[in-house]
């Protein structure tokens, strides 16, 4: 399956607040260090004419569509697995015990999904033994055999998988 997500923008709201923050910061440090070179004393006092004070607000609005631009794109290697996280989760929900979480390199939360697809692995396995016990059991019956041992089986592969809540 190729995982190529073409988008930049995800999950809008996460994005654009994170994208919001890092551009906030970025024109207060960048005004912070304007201000303070202008207050401090020195042979050479930062006076700006018009041209320079211009040049400074095309700067910073160039400053700020880089950053925006950038934290778009690194809040995308985090909106992104969480998308493909839901996705997958939502196949499992529907019965697709097969769906597996694939991440594309450098995206984050490699190690969570390495845990997610390990436990997907684990009940895969425990919802195959009930499929395996009840096929017994269904084939004991159809032959006219006793069940019981059968029956212990299903019982068995059942009891490992958690249903109800234990509080």
């Amino acid at each position: 399956m190729l995982n190529r997500r073409t988008k930049i923008v995800i999950n809008q709201k996460f994005q654009q607040q994170y994208a919001v923050a890092i551009v906030m910061l970025t024109v207060f440090l960048t005004n912070i260090f304007i201000i303070f070179r202008s207050l401090l004393p020195s042979e050479k006092a930062l006076e700006l004419s018009s041209t320079e004070a211009w040049s400074i607000g095309i700067f910073e609005l160039v400053l700020v569509a880089v950053v925006w631009y950038g934290a778009l794109k690194v809040s995308h290697k985090i909106a992104g697995p969480i998308y493909n996280f839901t996705r997958q989760l939502k196949a499992v929900g529907a019965g697709d015990l097969w769906t597996r979480i694939s991440l594309r390199q450098g995206d984050m939360f490699q190690e969570e999904a390495a845990e997610i697809n390990a436990g997907l692995e684990q009940l895969q396995d425990k919802v195959e033994a009930v499929q395996n016990a009840a096929n017994e059991l269904q084939q004991s019956q159809a032959d006219g055999g006793a069940a019981g041992a059968q029956i212990e089986r299903l019982m068995t592969a059942l009891a490992a998988l958690r249903t109800e809540r234990e509080d």
